[in-house]
Protein backbone atom coordinates (compact mmCIF):
# COMPACT_ATOMS: atom_id res chain seq x y z
CA UNK A 1 0.00 0.00 0.00
CA UNK A 2 1.50 3.06 -0.95
CA UNK A 3 1.91 6.50 1.26
CA UNK A 4 -0.91 8.66 -0.56
CA UNK A 5 -4.20 7.55 -0.46
CA UNK A 6 -6.17 6.27 -3.42
CA UNK A 7 -8.49 8.70 -2.90
CA UNK A 8 -6.05 11.52 -2.67
CA UNK A 9 -4.37 9.68 -5.73
CA UNK A 10 -7.49 10.64 -8.26
CA UNK A 11 -7.87 14.06 -6.72
CA UNK A 12 -4.06 14.89 -7.00
CA UNK A 13 -3.91 13.27 -11.16
CA UNK A 14 -7.02 15.44 -11.98
CA UNK A 15 -5.24 18.49 -9.91
CA UNK A 16 -2.04 17.96 -12.21
CA UNK A 17 -3.91 17.19 -15.02
CA UNK A 18 -5.90 20.95 -15.29
CA UNK A 19 -2.53 22.44 -13.50
CA UNK A 20 0.45 21.55 -15.09
CA UNK A 21 0.78 22.80 -18.34
CA UNK A 22 4.93 22.22 -18.75
CA UNK A 23 7.39 19.89 -17.29
CA UNK A 24 7.75 19.66 -13.65
CA UNK A 25 10.93 18.07 -11.89
CA UNK A 26 11.37 17.14 -7.95
CA UNK A 27 15.14 17.25 -7.59
CA UNK A 28 15.46 15.37 -4.06
CA UNK A 29 19.09 15.49 -2.69
CA UNK A 30 19.40 12.75 -0.14
CA UNK A 31 21.39 11.48 2.69
CA UNK A 32 22.25 8.22 1.20
CA UNK A 33 25.25 7.24 3.87
CA UNK A 34 23.00 7.41 6.55
CA UNK A 35 19.78 6.24 4.87
CA UNK A 36 16.93 5.94 7.15
CA UNK A 37 13.23 5.59 7.05
CA UNK A 38 13.13 9.19 6.80
CA UNK A 39 14.76 9.58 3.70
CA UNK A 40 13.57 5.86 1.96
CA UNK A 41 9.69 7.31 3.30
CA UNK A 42 10.41 10.76 0.94
CA UNK A 43 11.86 9.00 -1.50
CA UNK A 44 8.73 6.44 -1.72
CA UNK A 45 6.69 9.72 -1.64
CA UNK A 46 8.28 12.17 -4.09
CA UNK A 47 7.72 8.26 -6.65
CA UNK A 48 4.10 8.14 -5.96
CA UNK A 49 3.77 11.76 -6.82
CA UNK A 50 5.61 12.13 -10.05
CA UNK A 51 3.62 8.80 -11.30
CA UNK A 52 0.23 10.86 -11.33
CA UNK A 53 1.70 13.50 -14.03
CA UNK A 54 3.55 12.26 -17.41
CA UNK A 55 4.67 16.27 -16.83
CA UNK A 56 6.06 15.56 -13.36
CA UNK A 57 9.43 13.56 -12.64
CA UNK A 58 11.95 12.53 -9.68
CA UNK A 59 15.76 13.24 -10.19
CA UNK A 60 17.42 11.62 -7.20
CA UNK A 61 20.53 13.46 -6.03
CA UNK A 62 23.24 12.66 -3.04
CA UNK A 63 23.85 15.50 -0.47
CA UNK A 64 27.51 14.50 -1.01
CA UNK A 65 27.17 15.94 -4.55
CA UNK A 66 28.34 19.36 -3.06
CA UNK A 67 29.05 20.52 -6.74
CA UNK A 68 25.42 20.16 -7.59
CA UNK A 69 23.98 21.23 -4.28
CA UNK A 70 26.07 24.64 -4.46
CA UNK A 71 25.23 25.14 -8.74
CA UNK A 72 21.58 24.56 -6.99
CA UNK A 73 21.92 27.44 -4.74
CA UNK A 74 21.25 24.88 -1.50
CA UNK A 75 22.89 25.24 1.66
CA UNK A 76 21.09 22.27 3.75
CA UNK A 77 20.48 18.52 3.38
CA UNK A 78 17.89 16.72 2.84
CA UNK A 79 16.42 19.40 0.11
CA UNK A 80 13.51 18.98 -2.10
CA UNK A 81 13.77 21.72 -5.01
CA UNK A 82 10.76 21.80 -7.62
CA UNK A 83 11.89 22.98 -10.70
CA UNK A 84 10.43 23.80 -14.18
CA UNK A 85 10.94 26.33 -16.93
CA UNK A 86 9.38 28.89 -14.77
CA UNK A 87 11.68 30.93 -13.08
CA UNK A 88 11.71 31.14 -9.08
CA UNK A 89 13.49 29.37 -6.33
CA UNK A 90 10.75 27.29 -4.75
CA UNK A 91 12.25 24.70 -2.41
CA UNK A 92 11.56 22.49 0.83
CA UNK A 93 15.03 21.67 3.36
CA UNK A 94 13.53 18.51 4.84
CA UNK A 95 10.10 16.29 4.50
CA UNK A 96 7.14 18.54 3.18
CA UNK A 97 5.12 15.98 5.42
CA UNK A 98 1.68 16.37 7.59
CA UNK A 99 0.08 19.70 6.90
CA UNK A 100 3.34 20.72 4.70
CA UNK A 101 2.42 17.97 2.18
CA UNK A 102 -0.20 20.94 0.54
CA UNK A 103 2.82 23.08 0.48
CA UNK A 104 4.52 20.75 -2.00
CA UNK A 105 1.05 20.09 -4.00
CA UNK A 106 0.33 23.60 -4.23
CA UNK A 107 4.43 24.36 -5.35
CA UNK A 108 3.94 21.70 -8.05
CA UNK A 109 0.81 23.22 -9.60
CA UNK A 110 2.54 26.50 -9.64
CA UNK A 111 5.53 25.70 -11.28
CA UNK A 112 3.60 23.94 -13.56
CA UNK A 113 1.60 26.74 -14.98
CA UNK A 114 1.87 30.96 -14.48
CA UNK A 115 -0.34 30.78 -10.98
CA UNK A 116 0.57 33.85 -9.16
CA UNK A 117 -2.35 34.21 -6.35
CA UNK A 118 -0.91 37.24 -4.79
CA UNK A 119 -2.82 40.96 -5.11
CA UNK A 120 -1.62 43.03 -7.43
CA UNK A 121 -0.17 45.61 -5.13
CA UNK A 122 2.49 43.25 -3.52
CA UNK A 123 2.97 42.11 -6.95
CA UNK A 124 4.16 45.15 -8.33
CA UNK A 125 5.78 45.74 -4.92
CA UNK A 126 8.01 42.58 -5.64
CA UNK A 127 8.91 43.52 -8.79
CA UNK A 128 10.92 46.86 -7.70
CA UNK A 129 13.17 44.73 -5.03
CA UNK A 130 16.98 44.64 -6.89
CA UNK A 131 18.38 43.22 -3.60
CA UNK A 132 18.83 39.06 -3.21
CA UNK A 133 16.83 37.91 -0.39
CA UNK A 134 16.76 34.27 1.29
CA UNK A 135 13.41 33.61 3.00
CA UNK A 136 13.14 30.38 5.30
CA UNK A 137 10.32 29.18 7.01
CA UNK A 138 10.68 26.95 9.92
CA UNK A 139 7.87 24.65 10.25
CA UNK A 140 6.92 21.69 12.02
CA UNK A 141 4.74 19.04 10.59
CA UNK A 142 1.82 19.58 12.70
CA UNK A 143 1.25 23.14 12.48
CA UNK A 144 -1.91 24.01 10.46
CA UNK A 145 -0.52 28.04 9.86
CA UNK A 146 2.59 27.34 8.55
CA UNK A 147 1.15 26.16 5.04
CA UNK A 148 0.24 29.65 4.70
CA UNK A 149 3.80 31.15 5.26
CA UNK A 150 5.70 28.98 3.34
CA UNK A 151 3.00 30.03 0.43
CA UNK A 152 3.96 33.51 0.78
CA UNK A 153 7.54 32.52 0.50
CA UNK A 154 7.63 30.56 -2.66
CA UNK A 155 5.09 32.96 -4.38
CA UNK A 156 7.27 35.73 -3.92
CA UNK A 157 9.93 34.01 -5.47
CA UNK A 158 7.66 33.09 -8.44
CA UNK A 159 7.23 37.21 -8.30
CA UNK A 160 10.46 38.18 -8.45
CA UNK A 161 13.80 35.72 -9.35
CA UNK A 162 16.13 37.63 -6.71
CA UNK A 163 14.08 35.96 -3.58
CA UNK A 164 14.34 32.42 -2.43
CA UNK A 165 11.87 30.75 -0.73
CA UNK A 166 12.33 27.51 1.02
CA UNK A 167 10.61 25.47 3.61
CA UNK A 168 12.62 24.15 6.73
CA UNK A 169 11.45 21.50 9.04
CA UNK A 170 12.75 23.22 12.27
CA UNK A 171 12.50 19.54 14.17
CA UNK A 172 15.04 18.28 11.52
CA UNK A 173 17.53 20.74 11.71
CA UNK A 174 17.48 21.53 15.47
CA UNK A 175 20.92 23.11 15.52
CA UNK A 176 20.10 25.56 13.19
CA UNK A 177 16.40 26.23 14.81
CA UNK A 178 18.40 26.74 18.28
CA UNK A 179 20.65 29.26 16.29
CA UNK A 180 17.87 31.72 15.11
CA UNK A 181 15.82 31.01 18.23
CA UNK A 182 13.13 29.26 16.95
CA UNK A 183 10.24 28.70 19.73
CA UNK A 184 7.18 28.72 17.62
CA UNK A 185 6.35 28.27 13.84
CA UNK A 186 6.06 29.75 11.65
CA UNK A 187 9.46 31.25 12.19
CA UNK A 188 10.48 33.31 9.48
CA UNK A 189 14.34 34.22 8.75
CA UNK A 190 15.62 36.63 6.31
CA UNK A 191 18.70 36.52 4.83
CA UNK A 192 19.94 34.50 7.65
CA UNK A 193 19.87 37.20 9.91
CA UNK A 194 16.50 38.84 11.17
CA UNK A 195 13.03 37.26 10.89
CA UNK A 196 9.58 37.46 12.09
CA UNK A 197 6.39 34.98 13.27
CA UNK A 198 3.43 34.15 12.07
CA UNK A 199 1.28 33.31 9.13
CA UNK A 200 0.43 36.87 7.75
CA UNK A 201 -1.41 38.14 4.42
CA UNK A 202 1.22 38.85 1.38
CA UNK A 203 0.81 42.25 2.65
CA UNK A 204 1.83 42.27 5.96
CA UNK A 205 4.48 39.17 5.27
CA UNK A 206 6.13 41.57 2.87
CA UNK A 207 6.06 44.53 5.10
CA UNK A 208 7.93 42.14 7.60
CA UNK A 209 10.30 41.18 5.01
CA UNK A 210 11.31 44.83 4.28
CA UNK A 211 11.48 45.78 8.14
CA UNK A 212 14.01 42.45 8.69
CA UNK A 213 16.05 43.80 6.09
CA UNK A 214 16.86 47.44 7.83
Amino acid sequence: MGLISEEDRKYLKEEFKNNLKREVKLLYFQQEESASEYSEQTKELLEELASLSNNLSLELESCDNAEKMKSEELTLCPSIKVKSERKGFVNFYGVPAGHEFISLVEAIKDMGSDNLSLPDEVIKDLKEIKERIDIKVFITHGCPYCPGAVRNAHQFSLANEKIKGSMVDANYFGELSMKHRVSSVPHIIINDRNGFMGNLPPSLFLDKVKEALK
